[in-house]
């Protein structure tokens, strides 16, 4: 890609980028790199960022890559687009916190759901606050979504959470943090309207490293515990819930694909999931990464087809430059 900035006098400035390029947005529950996977995710298009004040405003209009086989061969995916706004500001009123507030356009001319495929026109209208203070910690979500489905309406929303407490004085500095996301579901799969919401381009990882279910049709609830033994180790461990929020509805990967189809079951829980993460950081932009995660298939999986556990170890070496 490139670059071009412009000063706009002050601590104020605009930068004008064009090309292939990443994009992370807020917690990256939308629009994320996708971390972690073997091909990060990228998009060709145009950004601009505007830096005001205490804000920071960026505007896209984005197409994402197609991942193909071969060597430098990927092109741009024709059949999908996203373009909007996001904004990231700290007002005074808010004290401690971050405020987040965007929209996002997409477009999926394949978009494919438990209902059909049909071209997919979807708006998104959010508002994300985080920040810190005398030891709790927040970062609280929510995103409603309106456009079109072939020649149905589309209806959608999700609230998520994150909301923990770290004890300052106490050994290997403990946070407890309590994890709790809901995203709406199809409230009929045999109408032409779709109250199933689209995550966009989230991140891969987004309820455990494993990567199995993704957020739709959903309510999650889960506990973790952080530890700091020593400056340059940590360890982190969490247990995922999952149940389904709509009966008649089925379960979905992270990318979207259907996992399974709501027929054979009344069902609501789909899985349990249990994580231990252990972080070693010698050195400034050099870290090293142990996950082992398992996931056990709840009555809903049970019961309409083969239901393994799920085991799951990642190894990772990363430097960052």
């Amino acid at each position: 890609f490139a670059d071009l900035s412009f000063g706009l006098g002050g601590h104020s400035d605009i930068r004008i980028r064009a090309g292939r390029q990443e994009l992370e947005f807020g917690s990256g529950r939308l629009v994320d790199t996708r971390e972690g996977t073997n091909v990060r995710r990228t998009f060709d298009g145009f950004r601009g960022i505007v830096d005001v004040a205490n804000w920071k405003l960026d505007t896209v209009a984005m197409r994402p890559r197609r991942d193909l086989d071969g060597v430098f061969d990927d092109e741009t995916n024709d059949d999908e687009a996203l373009w909007g706004v996001y904004a990231v500001g700290q007002p005074s009123l808010l004290l401690a916190s971050t405020i987040d507030l965007y929209y996002l356009g997409f477009r999926d001319n394949f978009g494919s759901f438990v209902q059909a495929v049909e071209d997919e026109k979807r708006h998104t209208v959010g508002a994300r606050i985080s920040g810190d203070t005398r030891g709790w910690d927040w970062d609280w979500e929510a995103a409603y979504q309106f456009g079109s489905f072939g020649d149905g309406d589309i209806s959608a929303w999700t609230i998520a959470s994150d909301t923990g407490f770290t004890f300052a004085e106490a050994p290997l500095l403990p946070r407890l943090g309590l994890r709790a996301n809901i995203a709406s579901g199809d409230d009929d799969p045999n109408d032409s309207d779709l109250q199933t919401f689209n995550p966009l381009f989230p991140r891969g990882n987004y309820f455990s490293q494993a990567a199995v279910l993704g957020p739709r049709n959903f309510v999650n609830v889960n506990p973790h515990l952080n530890l700091q033994v020593t400056d340059d180790f940590s360890l982190n461990s969490d247990v995922n819930f999952y149940w389904r929020l709509e009966k008649n509805y089925g379960v979905y990967s992270p990318s979207g694909q259907i996992i399974r189809e709501p027929d054979g079951s009344d069902a609501r829980y789909v899985a349990t999931g249990i994580s231990i993460e252990a972080v070693w950081a010698p050195m400034t932009n050099v870290d090293f990464t142990a996950i082992y995660t398992r996931l056990e298939p709840g009555a809903f999986i049970r019961q309409t087809g083969e239901s393994k556990n799920v085991d799951f170890v990642e190894l990772t070496a990363r430097f960052r430059f």
